[in-house]
C-alpha cells in the first residue's frame, strides 16, 4: 500500500524549517492519514521540545548531516505549592518560557518518576499550563522548579514507529542533567515495538537510550557518546527488548544499565568502552536476558557486575556468551565480571577475559549459588585469574 511522505527542512521539501514545530508538522499530519514517512534533509533542527512519534510513522534523516540539538535549558522557581494532578504552574519568572516549550516539574523531595514532563500550552499572568497533571505534589519550601528538560526524541504510549539516521545532540554545556527515568536523548515510554537504527546520541546532560516500560523495542546500529548518565538504560518492566550492534562510548555511568524488572531481551554484537562505571550492570529481577559477543573494555568499573540482590530480587536466568572483556577496572572496579547475589541460573560460557594483573577475571562473591562456567579463557592465567570467595563444597 502507498503511504504518504512529508519531507521537511530545506530544498525541494514540504514544509520549510528548522525547529521541533516543522517536524512535528510533519509527523502529526502524516499520523492523522494513517502513518507514513516523515523525511528530514540535512541540517540543524532547533529543538524547543520533544520531536513526539506517533503511531504508524517513521522519521528518517540523512545520517550524520541531519541534526536534531536540544536548546539551551530555561528555568523558573515553583511559587505555592502544586497539588497532584493539577497542571498550573505558578512561577517567579514567566517571560523566561514560550507556548510550545517541554519542561520538566519537580523539586529536591521527588525523583524517578515522581518528576511530571510535558508540553506548555497556555499562560495567565504569571500562572503557566502544560499537556500534563502533576504526578507528585510540588511546594515551593521543597524548592520546586519548572526547567526546559525533556528526550529529544521521545515515544510516549504509542506503537509501531521508527526514528533511523539522524544525530541527536543533547547540547550538554547548556543543560542541567535529565532525570533517566523520565526522558534521554531518546525515550520511549508505555510504547511497544518502536525501532531506533542508526541513531547517534552525543553530549546529552542524561541517559543516551532510555526506555521504560515498553515490550518489543528495537535498537539497531546506535550509538551514545559522551553522555553524562548511561549510555543505554532499559527499564520499568521493559520485556523482549533486542540491542543489536549498538556503542556506549565515554558515558558518565554504565555502558548499559539493565534497571528494575526488565525480562528476556538480547543484547548482542555491541561495544561498551571507555564509561566511567561499569560496562554492563545487572541487578533487580533483570531476568533471561542474552547477552552475546559483546565488547566490554577500558570502563571505570567492572567489565559485567551483577548486582548484590535477595533471591526475590536477583537476576536469574542470565547468559553471558563469547564476549570479550579488557582492561576494565579502570577506576574502581572489582574483577571483569563481578557474580553475585542470591542469583540463579547464571551461565557464563566461551568469553574471552584480558584482565588487569591486580584484577581478577572471575570474581565469586560469598552468596552467589552454582552458575555454569566453562570455556572461559583469562589472561594473564595463574593466581587471581578467578577468584571464588564462597565456602568450599558449595
Amino acid at each position: 500500500m502507498e503511504k504518504i511522505k512529508i519531507r521537511v527542512g530545506k530544498g525541494s521539501v514540504d514544509i520549510k524549517g528548522f525547529t521541533n514545530q516543522h517536524i512535528q508538522c510533519a509527523v502529526d499530519r502524516v499520523a492523522f492519514l494513517g502513518g507514513g514517512i516523515v523525511e528530514l534533509s540535512e541540517g540543524v533542527f532547533k529543538m524547543a521540545d520533544s520531536l513526539h512519534l506517533r503511531s504508524g510513522v517513521t522519521v528518517t534523516g540523512k545520517g550524520q548531516k541531519t541534526i536534531l540539538k536540544k536548546n539551551p535549558m530555561k528555568q523558573a522557581k515553583i511559587l505555592g505549592y502544586l497539588g497532584y494532578g493539577h497542571n498550573d504552574l505558578v512561577v517567579d519568572k514567566p517571560n523566561v518560557f514560550e507556548i510550545g516549550d517541554g519542561v520538566i516539574v519537580g523539586d529536591k523531595k521527588s525523583m524517578g518518576f515522581y518528576q511530571t514532563v510535558g508540553t506548555l500550552i497556555g499562560r495567565e499572568g504569571n500562572t503557566w499550563f502544560y499537556n500534563q497533571v502533576h504526578a507528585h505534589d510540588y511546594g515551593e519550601r521543597d524548592d520546586a522548579f519548572i526547567k526546559t528538560l525533556f528526550s529529544v526524541v521521545s515515544a510516549i504510549n504509542i506503537n509501531d514507529a521508527r526514528i533511523e539516521n539522524l544525530v541527536i545532540e543533547g547540547n550538554s554545556a547548556k543543560n542541567e542533567p535529565m532525570n533517566g527515568c523520565r526522558g534521554g536523548g531518546f525515550y520511549a515510554y508505555r510504547s511497544n515495538r518502536i525501532t531506533a537504527n542508526n541513531v547517534v546520541v552525543r553530549d546529552y546532560n542524561g541517559e543516551g537510550f532510555s526506555f521504560q516500560t515498553c515490550d518489543d523495542l528495537h535498537l539497531e546500529y546506535c550509538i551514545a557518546e559522551k553522555c553524562s548518565g548511561n549510555g543505554f538504560h532499559p527499564g520499568s518492566g521493559s520485556n523482549r527488548f533486542l540491542i543489536t550492534d549498538c556503542v556506549a562510548r565515554e558515558c558518565g555511568v554504565c555502558g548499559l544499565f539493565y534497571c528494575l524488572r526488565v525480562r528476556d531481551s538480547i543484547l548482542q554484537n555491541c561495544i561498551f568502552e571507555n564509561n566511567d562505571a561499569h560496562g554492563v550492570s545487572i541487578g533487580e529481577r533483570d531476568i533471561r536476558h542474552i547477552n552475546r559477543n559483546v565488547v566490554i573494555r577500558g570502563n571505570g568499573g567492572a567489565g559485567i557486575y551483577f548486582r548484590d540482590c535477595p533471591r526475590e530480587l536477583a537476576a536469574h536466568g542470565n547468559i553471558i556468551e563469547n564476549c570479550r572483556l579488557e582492561g576494565n577496572c579502570r577506576k574502581d572496579g572489582e574483577a571483569e565480571i563481578v557474580l553475585q547475589g542470591e542469583t540463579d541460573g547464571v551461565r557464563v560460557v566461551g568469553n574471552r577475559i584480558h584482565r588487569r594483573k591486580d584484577k581478577p577475571g572471575i570474581l565469586v562473591k560469598e552468596k552467589m549459588p552454582y552458575f555454569e562456567q566453562r570455556n572461559n579463557t583469562i589472561t594473564p592465567s595463574g593466581a587471581g585469574a578467578y577468584v571464588d570467595l564462597r565456602k568450599k563444597g558449595r
